[in-house]
This record gives structure tokens, C-alpha cells and sequence, in this order.
């Protein structure tokens, strides 16, 4: 007879005591913390642990070596992945299966007349070609220093090596950044405002008849 009556208590036992236990200890913390105070500070904590800035990961760099004295290699930051909407085109009439742009928010103007942006190379076929590059106006030669992945990451370049301006450049764009944006006349441009004219113009561009 007494089993019956023990297992039948059970379920009360739970459904019964269990709220009245949450609500003693809810009565208890406001016992300790009058006027809420426990939840003020718990959104207080909270709101800090909210306004704490979050860790920005280090910029990817490539290490442009020195001409000089060894050991004073230069870092350069890469950019961040060009985005669409930031893409300036380079009109040309000679590689109808290709497209050419320019990343405004890459470039940059080097002391002693260089600059840096990112070429991206668009083909008809759904292909895409993303290099970060630097280009200086004398003598007439540019650098790779990074190749962009599938993936928008970029890889450092192999080989830091200056190149003539022509090397392995479809249509003659590059060609094209030399002559129109960055070294009209062979001399580099005063500013970035002023490379960023050139292309919002339209002059940076390439026709058959040339």
C-alpha cells in the first residue's frame, strides 16, 4: 500500500515545489538588491562588456626588399578586396573580350613619384584577374606585389622584380594608367585627386585607331 501512495506524490512534489522554489529565490535577491539593482547591474555589465572595442586583425603586408642597405626591407599594407561600386573602367576598343578597372580606393602616391593601386581584369568568359600593383614614372616600369584569389584574399608576389611598363599587358592598359593617369608627360601627377579626375573624365582610354 505504500508504494502506490509515494509514486503518486512524486509528480505533485515537482509541479508544486518547483515554482514555489524559484520564486524564494527570487524574493531573496530582492531581499539583497532592493529596487532592482541585480538586474541594473547585470545590464550594466553587460553594456561594458558590450562597449569594449572589438580586436581589429593585423593588415596583410608584402616586404618590398631594399635597393640598399640589407635589412631595411620595406612593408607594405595591402589593400582591402576592391568592391564593384569602387571599380573605375578603362574604356579601350582593342580587347573587345576583356574589361579593365581600377579600384580608386587603392590608389596611393609614393614619395618620389610612385604610386600603388589595384588592377582587376574582367573577361567575357566570367573570368577575373585581381593583382595590387606599383608603378613608377622614371623610368617607365610598374611591379607586382600581390595576386588576388577566388576567394578575395591576397597572396604576396614570388618575385619582386621592376618590369618595363609593356611586359605582359593585354589591350596596353597599363600603358594606358602610365600615359593618362598617374604620368602624363612622364612626370607623376601632384595628387591622387588629380589621378582620380583622369579617370572619372574619361581620358584614360585606348582606341583601334591608336
Amino acid at each position: 500500500m505504500k508504494s502506490p501512495i509515494v509514486r503518486s506524490i512524486r509528480p505533485v512534489a515537482v509541479h508544486v515545489f518547483a515554482p514555489a522554489v524559484a520564486a524564494t529565490c527570487l524574493l531573496l535577491c530582492a531581499a539583497l538588491l532592493p529596487g532592482g539593482h541585480l538586474l541594473q547591474a547585470a545590464r550594466a555589465q553587460s553594456a561594458t562588456a558590450d562597449s569594449k572595442p572589438a580586436s581589429t586583425p593585423a593588415r596583410q603586408q608584402v616586404l618590398l626588399p631594399s635597393a640598399g642597405e640589407a635589412g631595411k626591407d620595406l612593408p607594405i599594407d595591402l589593400p582591402a578586396w576592391p568592391e564593384e561600386r569602387d571599380l573605375a573602367e578603362l574604356k579601350q576598343g582593342v580587347r573587345p573580350d576583356l574589361r579593365f578597372f581600377v579600384d580608386r580606393r587603392s590608389i596611393e602616391r609614393v614619395p618620389g613619384g610612385e604610386f600603388r593601386y589595384t588592377f582587376v581584369v574582367h573577361s567575357t568568359s566570367g573570368a577575373r584577374n585581381v593583382t595590387f600593383e606599383m608603378m613608377k614614372c622614371n623610368p617607365r616600369e610598374r611591379m607586382i606585389l600581390a595576386l588576388g584569389s577566388p576567394d578575395r584574399r591576397w597572396s604576396p608576389a614570388r618575385f619582386l622584380r621592376w618590369e618595363p611598363i609593356d611586359r605582359n599587358d593585354p589591350a596596353g592598359m597599363r600603358e594606358v594608367l602610365y600615359r593618362d593617369i598617374f604620368c602624363p608627360d612622364r612626370q607623376p601627377v601632384a595628387s591622387i585627386k588629380a589621378a582620380l579626375t583622369a579617370l572619372k573624365t574619361g581620358l584614360a582610354t585606348r582606341e583601334l585607331s591608336e
